[in-house]
């Protein structure tokens, strides 16, 4: 599903980022490091306990607050890669943040990429697979996803 928000946003966006002064050949690397940020920064959200906000956002339910603390976090990680791993100055990095990341998370929370019937139901449509697993392994390893609890309880 993210490929396709990144693939409509490569699409639609690259005439406006080329008018701010991104090259054609640049566009391809700037969208997959796009496509890292959002995905590594909503499971950086899901780890700290986020999903159910990322649940709201995608199903058209999110309120302002969460989803422009969501945004603002996935802008200022898509900031920060776009220096390191390509070399842009913060002001043109911030110029690109401030038109990819707004369209793919209007388009994330909008009608057109559906809707999820459960929190897991959105982590499988991300790509992210069963979530309770994707949660064991932050926790301590890839045999504690099916318990939960017991990764947890393993932390003290």
């Amino acid at each position: 599903m993210l490929d396709q928000l990144i693939q409509t946003a490569k699409e639609q966006l690259a005439p406006q980022l080329e008018k701010i002064g991104v090259k054609q050949d640049q566009l391809g690397s700037v969208f997959n490091v796009a496509q890292e940020s959002v995905t590594d920064g909503l499971k950086s959200e899901v780890a700290g306990g986020g999903l159910d906000s990322i649940f709201s956002m995608f199903n058209g339910q999110g309120g302002t607050g969460q989803s422009s603390s969501i945004v603002s976090s996935l802008s200022n990680g898509f900031v920060s890669s776009l220096i390191s791993k390509l070399g842009f100055d913060q002001s043109m990095a911030t110029k690109i943040s401030a038109l990819v990341i707004p369209f793919i998370m209007e388009k994330f929370a909008g009608s057109e990429s559906g809707s999820a019937a459960s929190p897991n139901d959105l982590a499988d449509k991300l790509g992210f697979g069963d979530i309770s697993g994707t949660l064991g392994n932050l926790l301590g390893g890839k045999d504690k996803g099916g318990d939960l609890l017991g990764g947890i309880g393993n932390l003290f």
